[in-house]
């Protein structure tokens, strides 16, 4: 019976489960998803006993689902840290256990006597299983499939009941801490599955090897299962043009057989062919297997991964299962969204990160093409803070330093512990054996982030057996000893350009970053530069961003506030709040900014001009350039705010066939077009010429910008003898300029504009100009940046108004003030000197210089968030955010210094309400880059324009002041005014919350001369939209 010192045993994986096969269903089958009666006990000692009839006390759940998130107990997100005391392999004896009861009933057309089995594909953490009252099987794995012999428990004349104790945690949860929700029950598929009785086939795995470019040898070892007599086993691999066929002989004495084929003129199975083929292997009128294989060999020549012979570069992602209602237990089709959605950004490689998925996951990723790092479910990161946290290692620290203070110690725990070794090797077999037959996989993974130590190396020996045909990774082998190649997570750009330097051009393994560009909230920044370092280097085969999607989960407060949450919502210790929330997608699955900037970064197309042509790069590792329709557009683009640009000429570009990984030059278009102020930008745009089984025709994959021309037209503002039929008065307090259709108001106090009203209507509020340094953090401002700019006072800045003078003597007004802007408690400060000129009643410039100061060069901060003004702009202008705002510059979305790939330059409209991205932990966002000018203008058209002097930044929103401190959109307070922040410069986003701080280039540096910039501000009376 049910033996709950299994729980903590280390010697016991499983019972009762039977071997694991290739993944295969029956036609006779059924699922046993729905709803289950439950009962939610707080340690196995309480839970009913297997004898024990269900009553009023049980309810119900729902399967696949997590009790947690059906009203048991509480989600818990932890990153590393284990969220139980260390002591393996024992877990705490309050261990909350979910006790699920289903009845059934075999169907009656199914023949008498098959062989019956049931099926799990996931359970979280350990369980036993009973049927009728008799025990079945137990076993642990979560994310691993099992199966158990039935066939004699079973009652195929009357209902069956099915019982599962389900426990949340045991000696397992040592080896499945894996950065996610800790989250338990039946979450995957329960499923019957009968066999003929006169036998089946058991497991088959298939093997390809291309012997030259005109024959490809198929090999598939068949075991059969319980067989009555001599049959015929018969194989067919077959496409749409041809067939071939072979077969064996199988009787009760030899119930295996070793096929094979050889298929000519073969369609080879790449990421970017995804061409299958499908197998048929039929025993007798007994049983069918039949799966799709795609033909390709995967193998380490020279140092490079292979595919077919040819070197690959990996544009990938890491991805959970995540669901933001569901958790783990994804419904197929949101997992189909999700790789459609990758294979329109570019990406062509998945980490199954940290566990196996569903069985169809893999066969969405052979039809659709995508390369795929199969995991095995372990990870035993929880360790790291058992020795790390008492000796204070700190986090700052980087990561590679940390792993040699640290790894070698933590991995006595479990990974180089000989006890641990049957759950190692065990998880490895399940991967193996249940997935090795899907083409898309090409390396299999030991796991993540469990040190490394002896059982690693029985798990890469045990694979070989297993697979040989397959690349085995593991980053925590530093040295790659068990490894088919390098692995690293998070490196700076200067720590690859290390590493291929010391390896040179030759060298028997390459580097893979299994983890780098950690999506966090507004970022990731550097993208490019990765990338840039990925093709400069043979070594460098690419890598996968951390990670896909956010994770919060949909949570609804009492008082009805909605929200996605992180670690730390639902009162739960220890947690590691909003490290959840790091993706390229929000919680719902809908890209966020950040995915923009990686599929231009992935694009498979590069374009540039050399020589006076374009030179057209195809990034493919197989395909050629054909497939897309490149097409080019010349714009002019000019500082009239009424204007959406003039197209000056479109066409077809003609593009001879490029080669995979080769260039070609091509003339550019020619195009004339009369000079003239503004800018000529042309634009190439690459898309597919026909529908795909992932995106319609039309739909870019790729384009490119460069600027033509630019005719620097100075349009000086025009000077308007607006002063004798104003009156000019000036108080200690107040000057005020009132005309006979505007007022001016500057408050000499503080140093700044009160109002001013143009034609009636308020353009600017009381106090509206503040020149300000600080950024509301972002998370990758958190790990560092944040601190120290908070230690110089860039968050707490105060003015202090030293002079204020007038003058009219140009026939205008010129207010000029000098100030300091100075943090309290400390001794360093900027010297600002601002004049405001009034060049027309609807017309302001603004002047500013700024020098910073100090005692001493220590005193002074080496970097700044930002630097740049805030008005504050009445809502006759931005009419409550439904106004609109147009602007010239880059765009669409929002664009950063190191962000900024994705935003091409043009002129760009959008209501002021929706220029706020709404990162689900608020910070900074919404910045739009290289802006030439930008027009806000309510419904009627009357609104604002801003140009400078330079190309600027600059955001609108009511939710800036609001973002600070808030958990979550749904707490920012939006301010009653408006923001309209026009930033000189501001710093770049890097990926510090985990990984490099922001590149050196991309950091604004304090500089010992300060800066200079120029505002001009225009209220108007229409705007053409």
């Amino acid at each position: 019976m049910i033996d709950l010192s299994d729980i903590e045993n280390l010697a016991v994986t499983q019972r009762n489960r039977l071997p694991t096969r290739a993944y295969a269903i029956p036609e006779t089958n059924i699922l046993l998803n729905g709803s289950w009666k439950f009962y939610y006990a707080s340690s196995p000692k309480t839970a009913p006993k297997p004898a024990d009839v269900a009553t009023e006390a049980w309810s119900t759940i729902e399967v696949p689902g997590h009790w947690q998130l059906q009203g048991y107990g509480r989600p818990q997100y932890t990153n590393v840290v284990f969220p139980i005391p260390v002591d393996p392999p024992y877990v705490p004896s309050e261990n909350p256990t979910g006790v699920y009861e289903r009845t059934f009933e075999v169907p009656a057309e199914w023949k008498k006597g098959s062989d019956l089995r049931l099926r799990f594909d996931g359970v979280d953490s350990a369980y036993h299983v009973t049927l009728n009252g008799e025990f079945v099987g137990f076993s642990k794995g979560s994310r691993n499939s099992s199966e158990y012999d039935v066939t004699k428990k079973i009652n195929t004349e009357a209902s069956n009941v099915l019982r599962v104790y389900v426990y949340q945690w045991s000696d397992a949860t040592y080896i499945e801490d894996q950065d996610q929700w800790w989250l338990s029950g039946i979450f995957r598929d329960v499923t019957l599955l009968a066999f003929d009785p006169a036998g089946h086939i058991e497991d088959f795995y298939v093997v390809t090897e291309i012997v030259d470019s005109n024959r490809v040898d198929v090999s598939v070892s068949v075991s059969a299962h319980d067989l009555a007599e001599s049959t015929t086993l018969e194989l067919t691999i077959e496409d749409k043009i041809s067939s071939y066929k072979t077969s064996a002989l199988l009787t009760p004495e030899q119930t295996s057989a070793k096929l094979a084929v050889s298929i000519s003129e073969p369609h080879l199975w790449t990421a970017e062919t995804p061409y299958l083929y499908t197998l048929i292997i039929k025993l007798g009128d007994i049983h069918t297997v039949t799966q799709s294989i795609g033909l390709r060999q995967v193998a380490l020549v020279d140092g490079n991964i292979t595919v077919n012979g040819k070197i690959i570069e990996f544009r990938g992602v890491n991805r959970h299962d995540h669901h933001p209602l569901h958790g783990r237990a994804v419904p197929l089709d949101f997992i189909k969204r999700d790789l459609l959605i990758m294979k329109n950004y570019n990406i062509n490689a998945v980490r199954c990160s940290h566990y196996p998925n569903i069985p169809k996951f893999y066969q969405l990723c052979d039809e659709m093409g995508f390369y795929v790092i199969d995991e095995t479910d372990l990870e035993c990161h929880g360790f790291y803070d058992v020795i790390a946290r008492p000796e204070l290692i700190p986090e700052e620290m980087a990561y590679e330093e940390r792993k040699k203070l640290v790894f070698s110690r933590a991995a006595e725990f479990a990974s180089n512990n000989p006890a641990w070794e049957a759950a190692y090797l065990d998880r490895a077999m399940q991967l193996v054996l249940r997935d090795r037959n899907f083409p898309s996989i090409i390396i299999w993974s030991l796991g993540n982030e469990s040190f490394y130590g002896r059982n690693h190396a029985a798990m890469y020996e045990f694979i070989k057996q297993l697979d040989p045909t397959r690349l085995v990774h593991y980053e925590g082998d530093m040295n790659a000893e068990t490894a088919d190649m390098f692995s690293m997570m998070y490196p700076s750009i200067a720590v690859l350009d290390e590493f291929a330097e010391k390896y040179g051009d030759v060298y028997e393994k390459p580097l893979v970053l299994c983890e780098f560009a950690h999506a966090m909230g507004n970022g990731p920044g550097m993208l490019k530069d990765y990338m840039d370092a990925f093709r400069r280097h043979k070594i460098l085969q690419g890598g996968f961003v951390w990670e896909w999607a956010n994770h919060g989960l949909k949570k609804v407060d009492e008082d009805g506030s909605e929200y996605y949450a992180y670690g730390g919502d639902f009162n739960e210790y220890p947690n590691d709040g909003t490290f959840v929330m790091d993706g390229l997608l929000f919680s719902n699955h809908t890209p966020a900014p950040g995915l923009n900037e990686l599929k231009k970064v992935y694009e498979p197309v590069l374009t540039d001009i050399v020589d006076g042509k374009l030179k057209i790069t195809n990034m493919f590792d197989f395909v050629t350039l054909d497939h897309l329709t490149p097409t080019w557009t010349v714009a002019r683009f000019t500082n009239d705010i009424n204007s959406h640009g003039e197209v000056l000429a479109t066409g077809k570009l003609t593009v001879p066939s490029i080669a995979p990984g080769t260039s070609a030059l091509v003339d550019l278009p020619s195009v004339k077009f009369d000079k003239g102020p503004g800018e000529v930008w042309l634009t190439l745009s690459f898309t597919e010429t026909n529908d795909t089984e992932w995106c319609p025709a039309g739909q870019e994959t790729a384009w490119a910008q460069f600027q033509l021309e630019q005719t620097d037209v100075v349009e000086e503002p025009v000077v308007e003898s607006y002063m004798s039929s104003s009156t000019l008065t000036e108080s200690p307090e107040m000057i005020t300029l009132t005309g006979p259709d505007f007022k001016f108001e500057f408050n000499a106090h503080t140093g700044r504009i009160d109002s001013w009203v143009v034609s009636g209507k308020p353009v600017l509020t009381s106090q509206s100009n503040l020149l300000t340094f600080w950024r509301v953090p972002i998370s990758n401002d958190n790990a560092s940046d944040k601190a120290k700019w908070q230690a110089f006072g860039l968050d707490h800045m105060q003015s202090s108004v030293r002079s204020v003078t007038t003058s009219t003597e140009s026939g205008a007004l010129e207010i000029t003030t000098t100030s300091f802007l100075a943090p309290p408690i400390l001794a360093w400060k900027f010297i600002s000197e601002v004049t405001y000129r009034l060049v027309n009643p609807s017309t302001l410039v603004i002047k500013t210089k700024l020098t910073p100061k100090a005692p001493a060069a220590n005193m002074i901060p080496v970097d700044l968030p930002r630097i740049g003004w805030e008005f504050s702009v009445s809502d006759a202008v931005v009419g409550d955010g439904e106004g609109t705002c147009k602007w010239f510059g880059r765009g669409p979305g929002e664009s950063y210094i190191d962000k900024r790939e994705a935003a091409r330059v043009g002129i760009f409209e959008s209501k002021a309400k929706d220029l706020d991205v709404p990162y689900e932990v608020p910070q900074e966002n919404g910045g739009r880059l290289d802006t030439r000018w930008v027009a806000l203008s309510n419904r009627d058209g009357c609104g604002l324009a801003a140009s400078g002097g330079q190309n600027f930044e600059f955001r609108v929103s009511n939710k800036i002041a609001g973002l600070e401190g808030a958990r979550h959109p749904c707490d920012v307070v939006p301010s009653k005014d408006w923001i309209l922040r026009l930033d000189c410069a501001q710093h770049g986003l890097g990926t510090n919350a985990c990984g490099p701080g922001v590149l050196d280039q991309y950091r604004l540096k304090m500089k010992e001369d300060g800066w200079q910039f120029d505002f001009e501000l225009r209220a108007f009376l229409r705007c053409v939209v």
